[in-house]
C-alpha cells in the first residue's frame, strides 16, 4: 500500500466524497482528485493535514514482505495479465511472510483491509490466509477478513491450473473452509 492508497483509504472510511475532503482541508475538489489520481504529488504539509483531518495516524515499520494491499494488487495483476500461478506465488509469498516474521510485523502486515480482488475466490484467499496464519500464531485477527465480501456463497476450489483437483474438506484447513474456500493445506506450504 503507498501513500496515496493510504490517503484515499483514511478518506473512504470516514465515508466522506472528495468534495466534504477538500471543504475540511480549505482547498479544491479537483486537487484531491489530482493527487488521488497520481496526476499530481502531494506536499508534506498536505499529507499531514489530510491525515490529521481524517484521524489516521502512519506508521513506519521497514519490512521485506508484502502486506495484505500490496498481495490483493499483485494477484489482480496476475490475474488481469492472465498469470494465475504468479498470482498463487503472490499469495504464497504473502502467507509464507506471516508465519516467519515478528508478531508486531505480522498485525502490521495485515492490518488494513485490501480492496476486493478481481475475482471473488481470490478476495476470500487473502483473508482466510491473514485468519490461519495469525490465528495460528494466536495473533489479533483483524476485522476485515470477516467482512461479508470476503466470504463465498457456496464452497468452491481456488483455480490455479486446468489439472486442479477439488480437495477433501478434511484436507482444508479452518479459515478457509469458513469462507467457502477449498483450498488444501499442503498446498499453503511454500515449495
Amino acid at each position: 500500500m503507498d501513500l496515496i492508497d493510504v490517503l484515499r483509504s483514511a478518506r473512504t472510511s470516514r465515508g466522506w466524497d472528495q468534495g466534504e475532503l477538500a471543504r475540511r482541508l480549505g482547498t479544491s475538489q479537483s486537487a484531491i482528485s489530482f493527487i488521488e489520481g497520481r496526476r499530481r504529488a502531494p506536499r508534506l504539509d498536505t499529507v499531514q493535514n489530510w491525515l490529521v483531518a481524517t484521524s489516521h495516524r502512519v506508521v513506519i515499520y521497514p519490512s521485506v514482505f508484502a502486506d495484505a494491499t500490496e498481495t490483493a494488487l499483485a494477484i489482480d495483476d496476475a490475474l488481469e495479465a492472465g498469470d494465475r500461478d504468479r498470482a498463487w506465488r503472490a499469495l504464497l509469498d504473502y502467507s509464507d511472510g506471516l508465519a516467519v516474521c515478528m508478531p508486531v510485523e505480522c498485525v502490521l502486515l495485515a492490518a488494513s483491509a485490501p480492496p476486493p480482488n478481481v475475482e471473488p475466490t481470490w478476495t476470500a484467499a487473502v483473508a482466510a490466509v491473514t485468519d490461519w496464519r495469525l490465528r495460528d500464531r494466536s495473533l489479533p485477527i483483524p476485522e476485515w477478513v470477516d467482512e461479508q465480501q470476503r466470504i463465498l456463497p457456496s464452497a468452491q476450489p481456488l483455480i490455479i491450473s486446468d489439472y486442479d483437483l477439488t480437495p477433501q474438506p478434511d484436507d482444508v484447513p479452518e479459515a478457509f473452509e469458513r469462507r467457502n474456500l477449498l483450498v488444501e493445506a499442503g498446498a499453503l506450504r511454500s515449495a
